[in-house]
């Protein structure tokens, strides 16, 4: 017996021992992963890398850390607080803005401009160089005191496009018949399974889309480089301006030279040696110095919600409307929270889903005034959403509208019959009973008006989800939907939306409505996790579906359009196709 004790003895201090190491080696890890504050001197300069995908709001994950992703995405939020730390911060002289390849939507850009602008009237310098820039990095790095061009970089100065990626020759080809059910002219997000090419319509709704951001973009480079509109517009169509001599001798560049050229002219505004060390911050890491705002009883709560509307739990990168759901919950609990500001970066989605969160936030809007801020996309669900809130204030450049609904749903009887040799039987109560249930049968009649009825249904609710929201007459509202897509401008312009700016206006708004515009703090939801709480639900993700299929999609960007499929199946509230103007 005795024996047996001390065996279970030594495997208990075995057990302890190792998990004693394990709690160690797991806090060496936190603490050696955790970054670093740097460290400012008198004359720093914050360096602002344009590179990767600008997103409203992500957390710096364990996953991030692991695999070196932090360069590849751009939260716009922890961005324009550092702009914004760094206009305050006498420490920092100037920024330096590095081009290069940037996604990022016309809002998000505008968004970040205006917070280059308020740094500049401060009287603190912008430096930008780019071996090469895009029309969007371009967009940014005009209003610099210098932009810089390396001797052999391009200069694309060409003008707007939107391309649209159409399916149905391989969807032929698969014998996969799309079952389309939709209402309006212009909600054309199936066109991409139905057509070749886009349709009037659609052709006619983007040409004005691009036209108004165009124009929102050739007036802003104008007013920035000093030159006339009608000028650049000229460039544009001639394709003057390619090579780095053409934009420096067209004056939208200042200097064509190389890096070291762009740091003399940042030492000369700094007052130092040519041979001289310059002190650069990135912004991301600056950031952890801003101080955190003391408690307050008045708060704005900025909620962000990006991506596809889904039912249910929602993966990074999407609305679940569960998730969504139950941060209204918590903030209609919280008594310091006097006012809320719904950030809208959404083309829609699930129809179910976005009814589900507009509800919810009629709920909250009985309580708290509920603003909303619509980012670079608010169509469609976006908008459902929207409407539900006190005001709406949208950037010129945003899009939304697309007030309508479609159903989208795949034929694959003949794909498994003739193409893969597989057949179903089946056995029923009644002649509809498997519908949905057996991918080995088409629709038949009834079943197509059955649903074409609750896509009618879903779009007259639409209708008065809107008209109830914007306190307008359905038929006024009907005359600007069918699935119409809007710029922010036009919207205002058609009644759709209240008035014209970015967070900040909004957050503002928000406050008025509150009476709380003497003092307050702004929190943001949802909130992020702890950096232990994200390595425990990293590895928890790690092991899930949805994420190994994010992995190989981020591998593979041929796969993102099957993803899309899958999303857009159903009843679906979701605007054309994925819109983005480059």
């Amino acid at each position: 017996m005795q024996s047996i004790k001390q065996i279970l003895k030594q495997v208990l201090i075995v057990v302890v021992s190792i998990f004693t190491s394990l709690v160690l080696f797991v806090g060496i890890g936190l603490l050696l992963l955790q970054p670093r504050k740097p460290k400012i001197t008198d004359k720093t300069v914050l360096h602002i890398a344009l590179r990767g995908k600008v997103v409203e709001r992500t957390p710096e994950t364990f996953q991030q850390l692991l695999q070196g992703e932090q360069d590849q995405v751009i939260d716009l939020m922890v961005l324009k607080d550092a702009i914004k730390h760094a206009q305050e911060d006498k420490n920092i002289q100037g920024i330096y803005l590095e081009a290069n390849t940037l996604r990022a939507g016309w809002a998000s850009l505008e968004e970040i401009r205006n917070v280059l602008l308020s740094f500049q009237k401060t009287g603190k310098f912008i430096i930008a160089y780019g071996e090469n820039y895009t029309q969007k990095t371009y967009y940014l790095a005009s209003l610099a005191d210098e932009i810089v061009l390396h001797p052999s970089g391009v200069f694309p100065l060409k003008g707007l496009s939107q391309t649209v990626f159409f399916y149905k020759t391989l969807l032929d080809k698969l014998e996969v018949a799309p079952q389309v059910f939709r209402v309006g002219e212009y909600k054309s997000a199936v066109e991409p399974f139905t057509r070749q090419d886009m349709s009037q319509a659609s052709k006619h709704q983007s040409r004005k889309l691009l036209d108004a951001i165009h124009d929102h973009f050739l007036s802003s480079i104008a007013s920035a480089r000093g030159l006339q509109k009608t000028s650049i517009q000229t460039m544009e169509d001639a394709l003057s301006v390619v090579i780095p001599r053409d934009a420096c001798r067209s004056k939208l560049v200042s200097q064509v030279g190389h890096f070291d050229d762009a740091e003399a002219l940042i030492k000369n505004r700094l007052c130092l040696a040519q041979e001289a060390h310059i002190h650069y911050v990135p912004f991301d890491k600056y950031a952890l110095l801003k101080k955190t705002a003391r408690s307050s009883k008045k708060q704005i709560a900025v909620l962000i919600a990006e991506g596809n509307i889904i039912d249910g739990t929602g993966a990074p990168g999407t609305i679940g409307s569960k998730d969504l759901v139950t941060s209204l919950k918590a903030i209609r609990k919280d008594k310091s929270i006097k006012a809320v500001v719904l950030r809208i970066n959404s083309p829609g989605g699930s129809a179910l889903a976005a009814d589900t969160l507009w509800k919810e936030l009629i709920l909250t809007k009985a309580r708290k005034p509920v603003v909303a801020s619509m980012s670079d996309v608010a169509a469609s669900g976006g908008y459902y959403l929207a409407v539900a809130c006190s005001r709406i204030l949208a950037h010129p450049t945003t899009i939304t509208g697309s007030i309508g609904i479609f159903g989208l749903f795949f034929d694959i009887h003949a794909l498994l019959s003739n193409r893969l040799g597989i057949t179903t039987d089946v056995v029923k109560t009644g002649g509809s009973a498997d519908l949905f249930e057996n991918p080995g049968r088409s629709f038949n009649n009834h079943e197509k008006k059955m649903i074409q009825k609750v896509v009618d249904e879903g779009y007259n609710i639409f209708l008065e989800r809107v008209a109830a929201g914007r306190n307008m007459d359905k038929e006024l509202v009907e005359r600007v939907a069918a699935g119409r897509v809007w710029t922010g401008q036009m919207a205002q312009e058609k009644g759709l939306v209240d008035e014209l700016g970015g967070l900040e206006a909004a957050i503002q708004a928000a406050a008025k409505l509150a009476a709380i515009e003497d003092e307050y703090t702004v929190s943001y939801w949802p909130k992020k996790e702890t950096f232990s709480e994200q390595l425990l639900s990293g590895w928890k993700n790690h092991v899930g579906n949805e994420t190994a299929f994010r992995t190989l999609q981020a591998n593979f960007p041929t796969l993102k359009p099957i993803q899309e499929l899958i999303n857009m199946t159903g009843i679906q509230a979701r605007s054309p196709y994925m819109i983005e103007i480059e």
